[in-house]
């Protein structure tokens, strides 16, 4: 009977896609301020594909949970130690890394703050937020600074590292559902939010519009009004402010 010993063993890595919102004021007054989409990549400080962008991700220690390894990884490369986790799917193709046989553990994190720094004693050489667009099969981030081709399902990528363009589109699709089907948009939101602050996030992530009625209507049993307004500025009325509403156990 062949032992464990007897076969050779892949090294194990976990890879991080984090979305976050955005908020970039409007040139004109008038208009509310634009909300946008953003994905956190790194610039990756050593070979194999130094200085390109890649997902933050690392190598699992032999004390630590592949979940725990993920945490760990996200924080030492992007100072982010509060998001949302949720497991993806795992990549094992025999070729997706240079290096070898790697594994890797995809999860999807969603976060509430874009702010970032990377650690010293991190293999990245810097991290930063980009502008996330899903159009007419083209993931186009950063205004077109790196894109990402989809056909029949497959994701390629010139810019990217790895096999990160893949992952980055299954987890925008996981997203994409989580949103739909759930109440996964939330995670994505501060403590209080007004109505265009939940429905426009909705509508990038679905890429579906929604009249303003229909979705106060679609949102109303998962959401709570508030006695407070955000202030509008002078072009603008306050805005009352909304809540999660609490699930009753």
């Amino acid at each position: 009977m062949n032992s464990y010993k007897d076969y050779e063993r892949p090294s194990v890595a976990a890879d991080i896609v984090t979305f976050g919102i955005d908020s970039e004021k409007s040139e004109n007054k008038r208009e509310l301020d634009n909300k946008m989409l953003k994905i956190l990549l790194i610039k990756r400080g050593e070979e194999p594909y130094k200085s390109q962008f890649s997902l933050p991700g690392g190598f699992l220690r032999p004390t630590e949970t592949i979940e725990n390894a993920a945490i760990r990884e996200l924080n030492e490369e992007t100072g982010i130690s509060n998001a949302t986790l949720i497991p993806m799917k795992t990549y094992s193709a025999p070729n997706r890394d240079p290096r070898g046989w790697i594994i890797s553990c995809a999860f999807l994190a969603l976060i509430r703050t874009i702010d970032t720094h990377t650690a010293e004693i991190s293999d990245a050489e810097s991290s930063c937020w980009m502008t996330f667009e899903m159009k007419d099969s083209v993931i186009i981030i950063n205004n077109g600074e790196i894109t990402i081709k989809i056909n029949n399902g497959k994701a390629v990528s010139d810019e990217l590292a790895f096999d990160h363009a893949q992952i980055i589109y299954d987890a925008f699709l996981k997203l994409k559902d989580e949103v739909i089907n759930h109440d996964i948009i939330f995670e994505l939101l501060p403590e209080y939010f007004t109505i265009a602050d939940l429905q426009i996030p909705y509508e990038i992530i679905t890429e579906r519009k929604e009249a303003a009625a229909n979705f106060r209507r679609k949102m109303a049993k998962k959401i709570e009004e508030t006695d407070m307004f955000e202030n509008g500025g002078a072009m603008h009325r306050p805005s009352k402010l909304y809540k999660r509403r609490s699930v009753k156990v």
